[in-house]
């Protein structure tokens, strides 16, 4: 007992001394933002006292962005791996402490963004002539260009430590960075993304782009923000063909990714690409479309009663369920009815959808007339109305890999995790949201997927990963890789299949009987299925909540 009660002791001690560091942190960064230090002026005097910036000299804002983000900007400019003629011999003249306490003091400052506001003007449908509003949040995924929304959240409000915010900031210092990027003047930052963003932007999208995010705030909640949660999914603008991008920009297929050059088929397939989003028409079908497209997009908000999670259709479907290679939904469409395994006999598309909430939703599914439903397969009809049916397409489903040269292995998995993944999707799989708002969906744990879901097959998941991840950057990772990667995150624990009876071992044996799946397995002593969560996620609990749940 001594010996503990000395281990607790110091525990505390500790804990108060780091308690006590990050308040001298805070109070050395405050004295530097407002007062200086000999040469090196206040960072007020061109950032704003409450460090929102100054747009007309495009100085740019600082509260409230990630401490991380913040001390390693400081210490780019102070070693010269990011150039800047202001910034940089400012940043030489502080050492690790000083720039340390000033992230810290700017990340905890409150921001005068009106969050919920700029995350529903992100979600907006963005008209293709605008086209800083276009790459802002659909980007164009046949150039490997994602939507910049897809790691800055929506309305650009930021997320985690390593994905600042950029509404509001001033176009200039917007522009001056890509380019920065594009040049090699800023470090390439998590995962190397903004370099091959930057690289595959021209001057005039960059442009775009920053006077999109520059303003911003000027909108907030009163202007076309204002009807994004109620009607967005409804209406659109209208657009007409010639504000269609080109068709290199909207509708190429991706480069070819090592995914397909593991295609064994002996026959390649048929190319197929479905019309550009500004071909949706201006009428009522058109109206419907519009609809399926942003449910698509906005799964939870839009179909609330259905969902138990936190991920969308397009969390597995990139582009809007556009993009080959990612179980695109003009492919899909085209092969239904069709006989499926999993539940013993002929699916219609509207029993498949339903599959997706049930599993990969974590949800319940909708009735085979519902509006959700009808507005999906509408969308789905339309994707593919020029495609042959009956046929498989070039970029159906996910990528079928060839078995990896080592078996998939649960410790390089990890270090491919740590790596490549955790940045986005956050060290423990969690995902990473900004306030009540996911920018990126979690791969284990009672917000992802559950065990019924396609992508809990370790065969699904290489393929998708291979074809598809790091954003921006697909092919970045070998097969081997990609297997080992995708082992490791379907190694975690998930909502429970929602099939489950009896027993972990009954439920594999009747839903899970092969080398492709590691439910009901060991791993690391634990077996898994046995502490999952219940299938359902939030419904389950609310219904548990108000006495309604299934018993």
């Amino acid at each position: 007992m001594p010996r503990m009660a000395s281990i607790l002791l110091a525990a505390v001690a500790a804990l108060g001394a780091n308690v006590a560091h990050a308040s001298v942190d805070a109070d050395q960064g405050k004295a530097l933002a407002s007062q200086g230090m000999g040469s090196v002026p206040a960072c007020a005097s061109c950032h704003g006292a409450q460090g929102g910036g100054m747009a007309a000299a495009g100085f740019p804002r600082l509260a409230g962005q990630g401490e991380q983000y913040l001390r390693e900007q400081l210490e780019a400019l102070a070693n010269g791996s990011r150039t800047s003629p202001v910034m940089a011999p400012i940043a030489k003249q502080l050492n690790e402490g000083q720039r340390a306490a000033l992230a810290r003091y700017y990340a905890q400052l409150p921001t005068t963004l009106d969050v919920d506001g700029l995350a529903a003007t992100g979600r907006d449908v963005a008209s293709t002539a605008d086209r800083g509003a276009w790459l802002a949040t659909r980007g164009e995924w046949g150039r490997n260009l994602p939507a910049c929304n897809q790691c800055h959240g929506p309305g650009g409000i930021g997320v985690g430590s390593q994905f600042p915010s950029l509404a509001g900031q001033p176009a200039a210092y917007l522009v001056a960075q890509l380019r920065a990027w594009r040049e090699g003047h800023r470090p390439p930052g998590p995962l190397a993304l903004m370099p091959a963003v930057a690289t595959r932007m021209d001057d005039q999208e960059i442009q775009a782009v920053a006077a999109y995010y520059a303003q911003l705030p000027a909108r907030g909640k009163s202007s076309s923000s204002s009807s994004s949660s109620s009607s967005s999914a409804n209406t659109a603008p209208t657009t007409t063909a010639s504000n269609a991008p080109t068709a290199t920009n909207a509708a190429a297929t991706p480069p070819a990714t090592a995914a397909h050059a593991m295609d064994t088929a002996p026959t390649q397939p048929p190319l197929f690409t479905p019309p550009p989003a500004s071909a949706i028409p201006d009428n009522a079908f058109g109206k419907i479309v519009r609809q399926g497209e942003q449910i698509f997009l906005r799964t939870p908000e839009l179909a609330p009663g259905f969902v138990g999670n936190n991920l969308t259709c397009a969390s597995c479907h990139l582009d809007a369920g556009r993009r080959p290679d990612s179980a695109p939904m003009w492919a899909a469409y085209v092969v239904y009815p069709a006989y499926r395994a999993k539940n013993g006999h002929v699916n219609t598309l509207a029993e498949r959808l339903q599959g997706c909430f049930r599993f990969s939703m974590n949800g319940k599914p909708p009735a085979a007339d519902d509006p959700v439903l009808t507005a999906l397969q509408t969308y789905m009809f339309w994707l593919a109305q020029e495609a042959p049916t009956g046929v498989k397409l070039a970029g159906q489903g996910y990528p079928k890999l060839a078995p990896p040269p080592q078996k998939p292995d649960y410790v390089r998995g990890s270090e491919v995790f740590g790596q490549f993944c955790a940045a986005c999707h956050g060290s423990q799989g969690q995902g990473q949201k900004q306030g009540d708002h996911w920018v990126f969906p979690a791969l284990w744990g009672p917000d992802s997927y559950n065990w019924g879901a396609g992508m809990h097959q370790i065969g699904n998941a290489a393929g998708f990963i291979l074809a598809n991840m790091p954003l921006a950057q697909a092919g970045l990772l070998s097969p081997q890789e990609a297997w080992d990667v995708a082992y490791f995150m379907n190694a975690h624990e998930r909502p429970q299949d929602p099939r489950y009876k009896d027993s972990v071992a009954a439920t594999r044996k009747r839903y899970h009987d092969d080398d492709d799946t590691l439910y009901g397995l060991e791993i690391n002593g634990h077996v898994l299925g046995s502490e999952s969560p219940p299938a359902g996620g939030r419904l389950q609990r609310d219904a548990e909540a108000d006495g309604t749940a299934a018993r």
